[in-house]
């Protein structure tokens, strides 16, 4: 006797066309090359290929992150460089890495700050590290309609 299932669809993410580019396509705006299949930080400048934004420029020139993280709480206002040091190495370390992972945009105001970013793993990666190393009341919400995370980072002294 068979039972129907639900089948859940994959998330679905508005900057994934789910086409291959032709090798050699790189961006105007960061320099990333398409090659073998993925977007790569080139070993050097390439502009014989065909021009066309990679989805991180796209997603940062249309302001539409695919992750947020808010951190706030009293812990930042004695802590937030150190906070803000390790957030900015896990930013570092990804955009060597791969060109897809990039910064939208990095506020900090008093006891408060904003991470928008173009990946959603990132923003996970992010406030993941940071719980780890500093404690806290971590949230997630993911977006079932859109590929996005919003992270609520808290502490207070």
């Amino acid at each position: 006797m068979r039972q129907d299932r639900n089948i859940k669809e994959k998330g679905h993410d508005p900057y994934d066309e789910g086409r291959k580019y032709s090798e050699g396509t790189y961006c105007p705006d960061c320099g990333a090359v398409y090659q073998q299949g993925r977007w790569v930080w080139p070993e050097k400048a390439v502009k014989d290929g065909e021009p066309l934004f990679c989805p991180a420029c796209r997603r940062i020139r249309d302001d539409f992150p695919a992750g947020e993280v808010l951190f706030t709480g009293t812990y930042l206002e004695n802590h937030g460089k150190e906070v803000l040091n390790l957030i900015q190495n896990i930013i570092d370390g990804a955009k060597e890495r791969t060109p897809l992972k990039k910064v939208i945009e990095l506020k900090q105001n008093r006891g408060e700050i904003l991470v928008r970013l173009t990946d959603d793993h990132l923003a996970r990666q992010i406030g993941d590290a940071v719980y780890r190393a500093y404690s806290g009341d971590l949230e997630l919400k993911y977006s079932d309609e859109e590929k996005f995370v919003r992270l609520y980072w808290h502490r207070d002294e």
